[in-house]
């Protein structure tokens, strides 16, 4: 019983700081979108300032799995707050599109130092709680990321100013600290390692099915999911000429859409088996993606958003429930997956930005179809090969304890 209200209060905890923590990006993500967009930049360039973030993610996330497990999260997360928190005051100095790129890049390359950490500590963690909560922290960041930070981002940017939403992004980082010197651990999970030992643990997980599918499903999650915030408030502004405040509620809209479905989908998980929910997952974001790319009026946008945050959450009950239960340490799963999710949320907006620009607006969110078809064949095919391995069993049965265990 003692335990039992432990870990509910160690849950409730983790969430409140994922809510805070994930509305400090949403309120800077719709920030930058509308500060990239008054300082007249181009499809191509706000895809690749949605992009940016992800490059220096994309270079630290391996580094700062293994520096997790070699002297622990607590260290590893107050510095990438404290460094983060500082650069976000220099935003206001951005005067043109490609300085705020500039920006945006440097502050990905601190923020791994908090997101892998929260990672791999809510990772162990469902090891404890179980599957059925795996998309709870996921759901509470998201919940402030894609709700809370896109109202009060528009909201903040028109009536403080984009000079004083900017240091309130600031402030909301530095605040983060007080959570994680009250809920992470301050003991490393491993002993010093030799380069050696590290490349070797990082081709293990490459080797491991299970991590690099589900990383790689993530990806192209990811790849959607950023490529939908960084445009579909521009396309609102520019396509039905809305204003950014009521076009930042789309991205509000799939975000609630996106947590409801982690909150309430995962017994669907357990009775449909892995297959069936991704392709049922596909089902939805195809659809979605469709109607977000039939501009003739505002109420497909609404339809194609609420079907791509269905599709999306399921995607990631998935996905986390997968990597939770890999037998390898959680520092260093949480940088592989971190690692191909941040390329996905890299490539997502580039890909979308480009396209839309060479090929017209309905191509930024069309782009991505062949990658979900492809996707749905793969895991067909893979069902009916006549020898399946070891790990392909996964694909039909619903995930258990019991089952992982035995894995």
């Amino acid at each position: 019983m003692t335990e039992s209200i432990s870990q509910n209060k160690l849950l409730v905890q983790f969430m409140f700081l994922s809510v805070l923590g994930g509305m400090g990006m949403g309120i800077a993500q719709i920030a930058i979108t509308l500060y990239a967009v008054q300082l007249g930049a181009t499809s191509s360039q706000i895809g690749l300032i949605g992009g940016a973030q992800g490059i220096g993610l994309l270079l630290t996330v391996l580094p700062i799995g293994f520096l997790v497990d070699h002297v622990g999260p607590r260290k590893v997360f107050i510095f990438g707050a404290v460094a983060t928190a500082l650069l976000y005051l220099l935003f206001p100095f951005a005067n043109s599109s490609q300085t705020l790129c500039y920006f945006v890049a440097i502050v990905g390359f601190f923020s791994a130092f908090r997101f892998i950490p929260m990672s791999s500590v809510f990772l162990e963690f469902v090891k404890t709680i179980g599957s059925d909560k795996a998309g709870w922290q996921r759901g509470s960041h998201s919940f402030g990321m894609v709700f809370l930070g896109p109202l009060s981002g528009a909201f903040m940017s028109k009536y403080w100013g984009f000079n004083a939403t900017f240091y309130a992004v600031s402030v909301s980082v530095l605040l983060l600290i007080v959570g994680a010197l009250a809920i992470f651990p301050n003991a490393k999970a491993s002993g010093a390692s030799t380069l050696v030992e590290r490349w070797r643990h990082v081709k293990e997980l490459f080797h491991d099915h299970n991590i690099l599918e589900a990383s790689s499903a993530e990806a192209l999650a990811l790849a959607t999911f950023s490529c939908f915030n960084a445009f579909i408030i521009v396309l609102a502004i520019r396509v039905f000429h809305i204003s950014a405040q009521v076009a930042s509620l789309f991205v509000s809209l799939e975000g609630l859409v996106f947590i409801a479905t982690l909150f309430t989908l995962w017994r669907l998980l357990d009775r449909l088996g892995e297959r069936r929910f991704y392709l049922t997952s596909i089902a939805f974001v195809v659809t979605g993606l469709i109607f977000l790319s039939s501009l003739w009026h505002p109420l497909f946008l609404v339809i194609g958003t609420v079907f791509v945050g269905i599709g999306l959450g399921m995607f990631n009950l998935v996905n986390v429930t997968r990597i939770a239960y890999a037998n390898v340490d959680k520092g260093r799963t949480a940088g592989m997956f971190a690692m191909f999710t941040i390329a996905g949320s890299i490539i997502g907006p580039v890909v979308g930005g480009f396209a839309g620009e060479l090929f017209g607006a309905r191509s930024v969110f069309l782009i991505f179809i062949p990658l979900y078809l492809a996707l749905s064949v793969r895991l067909y095919l893979r069902h009916n090969a006549p020898a399946a391995v070891v790990d392909d069993a996964l694909l039909v049965q619903p995930f258990n304890k019991e089952y992982s265990n035995e894995h």
